[in-house]
């Protein structure tokens, strides 16, 4: 109800008192307090010295004025705006989330925000959030760029001038990152399939200008290699173009794989168009996803994956920052790789015609 009559006592007279560009500024805020803009400040900036009747004074003026702080003018003043910029690629997608809610809780216990934006690999929408990033002063940036293999894209970061940290993006070793071993993780899941007896194992691996699915390929070929399964460029596809269709395609092939290593995203499209094809898994697919979700272990059947802890990720990418913001972070760029683990449900099973064999045998 204060709140409410505060704002009800306004004026003309007073919302006349503002500057130029109609927006109400802190002198406007002492004016109707009847205060100094010392105290006015003071009392914004959570100074616990102020008297008690200057406090009230100035949060009525500031109600019945409307009065917001100008945070770009007051991080210039201070030097520091307590905010960081974070750049995913979606916030839908549940490995981005954790790692974002990770960064931004750490982030919080010292004070700062966290601005977050979403690139959908656009990288024209992307340089447009750089820019923007770029004028709101920010402390630091910390995300996923879309392209981080191209110098003459990812240097447009050094023009940021502020600390830089990126995670599951490598942009050769320019800035501070925080990276999952995803080569190793492909490597687990080929080994496991190809111990079960597949030869024909299909990839959808993350997008090919970037760390994830650079290293997922890498990981996927040595392994192939190792197991002496020759290596068939028809089977890697990427997610950047997989959808419905072109896993119908591939799943109606007549020399479909027997088996699927698929990022977490992928993976259920994968599962969804089987079950509308009537592919049953494990009998006659086999799936493993690179990335977990709460629901993967409860899903007919519980899906196999190769994880890592993605708030593990988000939190040390933010770590990572603090240190570079209160300057107690190490000389040189700082590359940490975190691992990943399989952890074996009921997706995945030997080939098809392996187990009639092995039923005719047993006859």
């Amino acid at each position: 109800m204060a709140a409410s009559k505060a704002i009800d006592k306004v004026n003309p007279a007073t919302r006349s008192r503002k500057s130029p560009q109609g927006a109400p500024t802190v002198q406007d805020v002492a004016k109707v307090a009847k205060v100094s803009v010392g105290s006015v400040s003071r009392v914004l900036n959570g100074r616990e010295n102020v008297a008690p009747e200057i406090q009230e004074a100035v949060r009525k003026a500031v109600l019945e004025l409307n009065f917001v702080p100008n945070v770009v003018a007051r991080s210039m003043r201070k030097g520091s705006s307590k905010a960081i910029g974070c750049l995913i690629s979606d916030i839908a997608q549940h490995t981005a989330a954790q790692m974002v809610s990770a960064a931004e809780a750490r982030l919080r216990e010292q004070g700062y925000e966290i601005l977050i934006a979403n690139s959908h690999y656009d990288l024209e929408r992307e340089r447009a959030i750089l820019t923007s990033l770029k004028q709101r002063r920010l402390d630091g940036f910390i995300g996923a760029i879309s392209d981080d293999e191209t110098p003459a894209y990812f240097n447009l970061l050094h023009t940021l001038n502020i600390p830089i940290v990126l995670w599951e993006r490598d942009a050769q070793g320019e800035f501070n990152s925080v990276l999952t071993d995803h080569a190793d993780g492909c490597r687990q899941a080929v080994r496991y399939l190809t111990s079960l007896g597949h030869r024909r194992i299909g990839l959808v691996a993350g997008h090919e200008k970037t760390w994830v699915g650079r290293e997922m390929v890498r990981g996927y070929k040595t392994a192939c290699e190792a197991a002496d399964v020759p290596f068939d460029a028809t089977l890697v596809l990427r997610t950047t173009s997989f959808d419905e269709d072109e896993c119908r395609r591939l799943l109606s092939s007549s020399v479909r794989p027997s088996a699927l290593i698929a990022t977490l995203n992928d993976a259920g499209t994968v599962l969804g168009v089987a079950r509308d094809l009537g592919i049953k898994i494990p009998d006659t697919l086999s799936v493993i996803s690179i990335g977990d979700h709460q629901y993967a272990g409860i899903s007919s059947p519980a899906l196999t994956v190769v994880t890592q802890d993605p708030r593990e990720v988000g939190r040390e990418a933010a770590d990572m920052m603090l240190r570079l913001l209160d300057g107690t972070a190490p000389e040189g760029v700082r590359r940490s790789k975190h691992p990943m683990r399989m952890i074996i449900r009921d997706s995945c099973a030997t080939p098809l015609l392996q187990q009639k064999r092995g039923r005719s045998r047993a006859a």
